[in-house]
């Protein structure tokens, strides 16, 4: 397995990718292909994007995008998507993927990783299995308006 960084040259495997991991249990993501082309681009094409792809035989299997966020307690690297294609999952390719990120993130002297996800899906306990701790202190808020 290899991990590379990745940039808008590779959207469209980053897109196929997305759908083939966020579109089924217990995500069940449906995404509407041109809103889905503006979101991932708004991740990757942005000046402090900073994203990965996790290769198998050529083959992008697993994804972080993300960000890089400067903070007052240091340096920080945002996952807004971290996935491995469901055929993958369960083998250990998601925590050697976000070892690999882990280890180029202290290189460059990023002190942290956040990432947000749901108590009640797999994810959660995969992210506690790999080093991370729920936030208890903060609280993620969100408020639909308009139609």
């Amino acid at each position: 397995m290899e991990v590379k960084e990745l940039n808008t040259d590779r959207i469209e495997e980053i897109k196929e990718a997305m759908t083939a991991i966020f579109s089924v249990e217990p995500w069940n993501d449906v995404w509407n292909p041109e809103q889905l082309h503006v979101y991932v681009l708004e991740i990757i094409g942005n000046r402090n994007s900073l994203s990965f792809g996790l290769y198998e035989g050529g083959r992008l299997i697993g994804i972080s995008l993300g960000r890089i966020k400067h903070w007052c307690e240091g340096t920080e690297y945002w996952i807004d998507e971290f996935g491995i294609l469901p055929k993958w999952q369960g083998q250990g390719a998601g925590s050697r993927f976000l070892a690999e990120i882990e280890a180029r993130l202290a290189e460059s002297g990023i002190t942290g990783v956040v990432l947000l996800t749901e108590r009640t899906v797999p994810a959660f306990f995969f992210y506690e299995k790999n080093g991370f701790k729920a936030v208890d202190e903060q609280v993620f808020f969100a408020k639909k308006i308009g139609k």
